[in-house]
C-alpha cells in the first residue's frame, strides 16, 4: 500500500469528518477519493496535483504583494473562463491563479467568468509539486475548511474618469447536480456544475473547491476603452482579484436578433397569475430564452393572453406555438383580428416516422385550408420525398442532411433547429453524441457552438425541447438533492442527465443554469457575426469572408468543431477587433 494511501487512512482515523469532504467523488478500492482516477482532462492524479501546486506558486507571489505571506495562506482564488466547467476536486482546476481576470465586451453585453476558491491546508502552503515524499504525501489531504464571508466588487475605472459601477457585476455560487452513467461518452460521472445559487457566505472544505459565477454587464452608455477594478474576497485573510475589462466601441442590440425558444413549460410558472409569471419569465428572457407555449396556456383568459404576448413582443420574442392538429377557430380568429397570426405556428404532432407522412401531409393541408396564414411546422427534416409538407422545418441537428437542407433553403423553406439529444423515427448520418448538445454532462463549448453553426448553416432559429421538464421530486430542492433524471424507456431509451431543463425553481423564483448562461453567450457571438457582416458590407476582406463563413479553426461542420475554448474566444476577439475598425455606416 502506498504512503499516500496509508497517510489518508490515518487521517481518516484521526479526523472522521474528513471522510465527508468529498463523499460524492469516485473512490478506489481503499476508499481514497480521486487518487486512482484521472481528472476530466484525463490527467493522472499525481500530475494533476503537481499542475495545481505549480499554479498555486503564482498565487503565493500575488498574495505576498497583498501582504499575505506564504505561511499565512489558507486559501487561493483562481479564475476560469465561462467556457470550462469547474468540477469539485480542486486538483482538477487548471485555470489561472495570477490574480488577474481579462475580459472584453461590447456595450450592452454581459460577459462572464468564474472565480474558484480552493482551501490550502497547512501542509500545502509551501508545496510546488506532489511527490511520494512523506511531507508531500500528507499535505494535500489534511482537513481544512475555509469560511468565505463575502465577495464584493469595486467600481471599474476607465478612460477619462469613466466608471462602470460595482453593481454591474453580479455573482452566484455554482452548485452541483449528480449524474449517473449515460449511454453517450462523458468526461465525468458524479457531480456536474449547473445550478447558480444566490451568493451568500459559504464554507468550502479540502479537497474540494467552490466556483463563483460572475456576470459583468457593460452599461450601454459606457465609454470605450480599458477599465480596471477589483473583486475582494473576504475569508481567513483577504484576497483581491484584479478585473481588466476592454469595452469595445460598438453596442449589441437591446432586442436579440436570435431569440431562442423552448418547449415543455412547467405550470409552476403560471402559479399566482400574470405578475409572478412575468417576473419568472424575465430571468429567461434576459438570457435570450423564451417559451414557445406560454401564450397558448393563457388562451382561456384573452386579457392575460394579450398582455403577456405584448410583453414578449416588447422584449423581442418573435414567435409562439400551439401543438395541435385541431386549432381552436375562435382563438385563431382572435389572433387574426389582433394582426398576430403571423407570429404563431402550429405543430400538429412530433417527429413523424416516414410511414406517417401521408397522414401528416393531410393534417398540414387541412390546417392551411381552414386557417390561411397560420404557419404549419414540424419537428422533421426536409427530404426530396416530403417537400412542401410543412412551412417550417424544425430539425434536430444530429439528423440534418446538409444536401436536403440546402435544397429546402433554395426553395425558400424556413428551417429551425431543436436540441433534444434523443430524436427518434429516423436514420442518422453520424453519431448523435458528436453533435453539440445541452445535456448536463457535456463540455461548455458544446452549449455555445450551436450559434456559430447556426450562422454557418443559415438556420433561422434554435429551440430546445424543454425549458422546465424537471424530474420527479424537484419540489423538494434545494432542501434535498436535485433528483436524477429518470432513465428513459422505449422508444427514448437510455439515461440523459439534465435533459429537459435549463433553469431551476427555487422558493418562487427562477434560478438560471450554467448552461443557460453559456447559451446566452453563444447568442451574443451571433450578434457579433451580424455586426461584422453589416459593417463589412459589399467590400469584405478575405479574412472577413473567412470569419463570416465561420473559420475552420472554430468549426468545420456539425460533428467536427474545436473543443478548445480558446478557438471561440480567439475568433470572437478577432471579429470584435474588425468590427471596431470598420465604419458603422451612414
Amino acid at each position: 500500500m502506498s504512503r499516500i494511501v496509508c497517510t489518508w487512512i490515518a487521517l481518516l482515523s484521526a479526523a472522521p469528518s474528513a471522510s465527508l469532504l468529498a463523499a460524492d467523488a469516485h473512490k478506489n478500492d481503499q476508499g481514497v477519493d480521486w487518487i486512482d482516477w484521472t481528472d476530466n482532462w484525463g490527467v493522472p492524479f499525481g500530475d494533476a496535483a503537481t499542475m495545481f501546486y505549480a499554479n498555486v506558486e503564482n498565487h503565493r507571489k500575488w498574495l505576498a504583494d497583498q501582504g499575505v505571506p506564504a505561511d499565512k495562506m489558507q486559501f487561493v482564488v483562481g479564475a476560469e473562463t465561462s467556457l470550462r466547467k469547474v468540477f469539485r476536486p480542486k486538483w482538477w482546476f487548471h485555470g489561472d491563479m495570477t490574480g488577474q481576470v481579462h475580459l472584453a465586451a461590447a456595450r450592452g453585453e454581459t460577459e462572464s467568468f468564474q472565480l474558484v476558491v480552493c482551501p490550502i491546508a497547512d501542509g500545502e502552503r509551501t508545496m510546488t509539486r506532489l511527490s511520494t515524499d512523506k511531507d508531500h504525501a500528507a499535505g494535500p489531504f489534511l482537513p481544512k475548511t475555509v469560511k468565505i464571508a463575502s465577495i464584493v466588487p469595486t467600481n471599474l475605472k476607465g478612460p477619462d474618469g469613466a466608471t462602470i459601477p460595482a453593481s454591474a457585476l453580479t455573482m452566484a455560487r455554482v452548485d452541483y447536480i449528480k449524474t449517473i452513467p449515460a449511454q453517450y461518452p462523458v468526461m465525468n460521472v458524479g457531480d456536474w456544475p449547473d445550478p447558480l445559487m444566490p451568493l451568500e457566505a459559504f464554507d468550502v472544505a479540502n479537497p474540494s473547491c467552490q466556483p463563483v459565477w460572475v456576470d459583468l454587464r457593460v452599461p450601454r452608455d459606457a465609454n470605450p476603452g480599458r477599465y480596471t477594478g477589483q473583486i475582494n474576497v473576504a475569508g481567513p485573510h483577504p484576497v483581491a482579484i484584479t478585473v481588466n475589462l476592454t469595452v469595445w466601441p460598438f453596442e449589441l442590440p437591446a432586442k436579440r436578433s436570435y431569440v431562442t425558444m423552448g418547449w415543455a413549460f412547467n405550470d409552476w410558472f403560471l402559479a399566482g397569475g400574470v405578475e409572478p409569471l412575468l417576473q419568472k419569465l424575465t430571468v429567461l428572457i434576459d438570457h435570450g430564452l423564451a417559451p414557445w407555449h406560454v401564450c397558448v396556456k393563457l388562451a382561456k383568459n384573452l386579457d392575460d393572453h394579450d398582455r403577456v404576448f405584448r410583453w414578449l413582443q416588447d422584449r423581442g420574442v418573435k414567435l409562439q406555438a400551439m401543438t395541435t392538429s385541431a386549432p381552436d377557430p375562435k382563438y385563431i380568429e382572435h389572433l387574426r383580428r389582433r394582426g398576430w397570426l403571423k407570429h404563431f405556428i402550429c405543430i400538429p404532432g412530433d417527429e413523424p416516422h416516414e410511414r406517417d407522412w401521408p397522414e401528416y401531409r393531410k393534417r398540414a393541408e387541412t390546417i392551411r385550408k381552414q386557417f390561411p396564414g397560420l404557419t404549419v411546422a414540424m419537428t422533421e427534416g426536409p427530404t426530396p420525398a416530403n417537400a412542401g409538407m410543412f412551412d417550417l422545418w424544425i430539425i434536430e441537428p444530429s439528423l440534418q442532411r446538409d444536401d436536403f437542407m440546402r435544397a429546402a433553403q433554395a426553395r425558400g423553406d424556413r428551417i429551425w433547429w431543436y436540441m433534444c439529444q434523443l430524436p427518434i423515427h429516423d436514420t442518422y448520418p453520424g453519431p448523435i453524441w458528436a453533435c453539440p448538445g445541452v445535456v448536463l454532462d457535456r463540455p461548455a463549448v458544446d452549449h455555445r457552438i450551436p450559434y456559430w453553426l447556426a450562422w454557418k448553416y443559415g438556420i433561422e432559429g434554435i429551440g430546445y425541447w424543454a425549458i422546465s421538464s424537471w424530474p420527479k421530486g424537484w419540489e423538494n430542492w434545494p432542501d434535498q438533492p436535485w433528483p436524477v433524471n429518470p432513465i428513459s424507456k422505449y422508444p427514448y431509451s437510455g439515461q440523459h442527465n439534465g435533459n429537459g431543463f435549463l433553469c431551476y425553481p427555487c422558493k418562487g423564483t427562477v434560478l438560471p443554469s450554467l448552461r443557460l448562461k453559456i447559451l446566452r453567450d453563444g447568442m451574443d457571438d451571433y450578434e457579433y457575426l451580424l455586426l461584422l457582416k453589416a459593417r463589412a458590407g459589399n467590400n469584405p476582406t478575405p479574412r472577413d469572408k473567412q470569419l463570416l463563413a465561420v473559420p475552420p479553426e472554430v468549426a468545420m461542420n456539425l460533428r467536427y468543431y474545436n473543443k478548445d475554448p480558446n478557438a471561440i474566444l480567439s475568433a470572437r476577439q478577432e471579429i470584435a477587433t474588425r468590427i471596431a475598425n470598420l465604419p458603422s455606416g451612414p
